[in-house]
């Protein structure tokens, strides 16, 4: 299962060529009129590329991410739009948040034009208010309910009510403490703000270079609401993009940075929606699987193939900070750091592994 991103934001605030930066293909005219815009993208790894150059596999897959480029937040839209708008936040597991802080007379604002911190708290109070209204419409509904609550209703009534005073002080859900089964009573109404949220701030070149952005207001509202900010400067990106390899390298030194933004973004999400890799090696592939922090061995096993699930006795894992610093198996193996694990042990971002299992 892919994890499955919606890109959000005001109109004309770069989604779409973020979106295109992401995907790394442009869309004609007839895909732009599409109800949805939906691309499987890979997550740049450096212990990818360099396990893929040690073995030279016949194929290398890296882990992924699916983005879908949801229709902009506008006061303008008809209540048909945004209906479709929310069905189509409600459907994804976590939420890019695209915050415009750059200046173009091509493109312009849709109104009056809002500050970054203005945009964030835009965005912000409408998912609020969607959960909000999610919670209340629910809470009256077991209120007036002409019959005696069954226990799982009355526990879910207790939780709503809990919910929607955290959302009146403003706090996003996923940073409340509601635990396991709470959560789960509430599961099946889907709250926008219990999905982990990531924004960028689209900016312009200037702005980019500047240490002095994001301002100390946008990080404290990064910080006060736990949301991960990031400074992307997508009409840089699109140069970059185009770039030969080795031109590209120059481009970022010039820059000063190691990465594009785009993988940056790529890789903060990824670790941000809760997910790590760990790789399996050898002359067919190398591939990064993607599982959730806290993945046991024989449940990990279980995405390469059932059968290693069903039949699995142990796994050998090598940590790959040791594979790459000692230049081989045999040598890793030689220094006793070869481990051997059983099925409830868990597996950590980077390992190697390889399953012992019965057919």
């Amino acid at each position: 299962m892919v994890m499955w991103i919606g890109i959000i934001g005001l109109p004309y605030s770069g989604k779409t060529t973020l979106f295109e930066l992401l995907s790394q293909r442009k869309r004609s005219a007839a895909e732009l009129g599409k109800k949805e815009n939906t691309a499987v993208v890979k997550v740049w790894d450096p212990r990818v590329d360099f396990l893929s150059k040690f073995f030279k596999p016949k194929k290398t897959t890296y882990a992924t991410l699916k983005f879908t480029d949801i229709k902009g937040l506008s006061a303008k839209a008809t209540p048909g739009e945004r209906n479709k708008i929310l069905e189509e936040i409600q459907n994804v597991d976590a939420l890019l948040w695209v915050i415009r802080a750059f200046d173009s007379p091509s493109v312009p604002w849709e109104s009056e034009k809002l500050s970054a911190s203005q945009q964030f708290e835009e965005i912000k109070t409408e998912l609020m208010l969607r959960d909000m209204s999610v919670a209340e419409t629910r809470i009256n509904r077991l209120e007036n309910a002409k019959r005696k609550l069954n226990p799982d209703e009355e526990m879910e009534l207790k939780v709503l009510k809990k919910i929607y005073e955290y959302l009146e002080s403003e706090k996003m859900l996923y940073s409340s403490t509601l635990g396991e089964n709470e959560l789960r009573s509430i599961s099946s109404l889907g709250f926008f703000t219990l999905k982990p949220c990531v924004a960028v701030i689209n900016v312009d070149e200037e702005k980019f270079k500047s240490k002095d952005f994001p301002d100390q207001e946008m990080k404290e509202l990064s910080w006060r609401n736990s949301i991960p900010l990031l400074k992307i400067c997508a009409e840089m990106e699109e140069e970059i993009m185009e770039l030969e390899e080795g031109d590209r390298k120059a481009f970022l030194e010039d820059l000063g940075v190691e990465e594009t933004g785009i993988n940056r973004l790529t890789k903060v999400l990824f670790s941000h929606v809760g997910l790590i890799s760990f790789f399996t090696v050898g002359e067919d592939e190398v591939r990064a699987w993607q599982i959730k922090t806290g993945t046991p061995a024989k449940k990990a096993a279980g995405k390469i193939h059932s059968d290693m699930e069903r039949g699995f006795i142990r796994a050998e894992i090598v940590k790959y900070d040791d594979f790459k610093r000692l230049g081989s198996m045999k040598e890793v193996k030689s220094k006793g750091l070869m481990k051997l694990i059983g099925k409830n042990e868990i597996i950590e971002d980077g390992d190697i592994m390889e399953v012992r299992f019965n057919v």
